[in-house]
């Protein structure tokens, strides 16, 4: 495809030693109405595809009414996400009750009752994931409850998350062929943060099913050191993260591209964390918007982005950004492409 791109073979220090496959270029969607409604018919959408992009990386709330995004077009599929599950899988009522207030909230944010409906939905993830055809899914390995999400004070340990993580994909992917990879995917919570290599090899060690990797969000782990300032301190702290990983490198199979240098607001939210509400709504409504206040999903065009892409070598590259509106994600990934040299 046009769009496509050579990608390298890595050496044991990561470093490229030769073309070995052909990287596809996405970027993300949802059928959510704020996403779906900026497009009149999947036209619209196949002209911000061309001639750059090989397809996207969707993740599903509702049906595509509109068939605006073509089934062809699906490369990736971006798996639900409970941020603050462990308790649940493990039963710890009085946590539970902190969060959720009643049984009734419980059960609607999970689905069910007991764990298996964590199980069943994500299974319901891969149903979709395999009705459009995509190559690959998106799991996010952390955990943090509401309140943790500000004050960074958390009750798990990374070891404690990957080995649920790990215990949780199994009973997910029991019944996969291994036509459909799984990428794991780094948060700055609590799980995989891709910087301890020790939690990175345990997390992968423990997961049976051998289709996997890594998708590598650079946004995320900006995240994990607070003392960023600018976008080529971002770069050569991911280069650290990588040279540390060594041979583990060769894992990572997809990088959702972003950054947002919020580490200012997140130590001073910390320090002064707000009030909770005295409802689970109220608080998981503070919840939303602090984490759009961190995690801001922009363009990475700091000197050194294409020499980083480079060096990782994805077999998926996906410009995952938040946008108002078409206009603006044009423009981002415009901002994108020729920070990557790509005209």
């Amino acid at each position: 495809m046009a769009a496509s791109t050579g990608t390298w073979l890595f050496d044991t220090r990561g470093r490229i030693s030769g073309v070995i496959k052909q990287m596809k270029t996405l970027f993300n969607i949802t059928t959510s109405e704020d996403d779906l409604d900026r497009f009149e018919s999947s036209k619209d959408l196949e002209s911000m595809l061309v001639p750059h992009f090989d397809g996207v990386e969707l993740m599903y709330y509702r049906e595509d009414k509109k068939e605006i995004i073509p089934k062809d077009k699906v490369v990736g599929y971006h798996m639900h996400f409970f941020p603050f599950w462990m308790d649940f899988w493990k039963g710890n009522e009085e946590r539970l009750f902190k969060e959720f207030d009643t049984k009734e909230n419980r059960e609607q944010y999970y689905g069910g009752s007991t764990k298996d409906a964590v199980v069943r939905r994500y299974q319901e993830d891969l149903k979709y994931a395999h009705l459009y055809g995509a190559e690959y899914v998106v799991f996010h390995v952390s955990e943090a409850s509401i309140e943790e999400s500000f004050t960074w004070n958390y009750h798990y340990s990374d070891e404690e998350v990957v080995d649920a993580t790990a215990e949780l994909l199994n009973k997910i992917f029991a019944d996969e062929d291994g036509s459909i990879a799984l990428l794991l995917e780094n948060l700055w919570q609590p799980g995989l943060k891709f910087t301890r290599p020790e939690i990175t090899k345990r997390l992968l060690d423990q997961i049976d099913y051998s289709n996997k990797g890594i998708m590598l969000d650079t946004g995320h782990l900006l995240h994990t050191n607070t003392s960023l300032k600018t976008q080529e301190e971002g770069i050569a702290y991911i280069h650290q993260m990588l040279d540390a990983h060594g041979e583990l490198c060769t894992n990572i199979r997809g990088v959702h591209l972003n950054q947002s240098l919020t580490g200012e607001y997140c130590e001073e939210t910390r320090k002064n964390p707000p009030k909770m509400e005295p409802t689970y709504y109220g608080r998981y409504n503070q919840m939303f918007f602090h984490a759009f206040a961190v995690d801001k999903h922009e363009p990475f065009t700091g000197v050194g982005i294409k020499e980083l892409i480079e060096r990782i070598a994805p077999e998926y590259l996906t410009f995952e950004f938040i946008t108002a509106d078409n206009v603006q994600h044009r423009e981002y990934l415009q901002q994108q492409l020729k920070a990557l040299g790509r005209t």
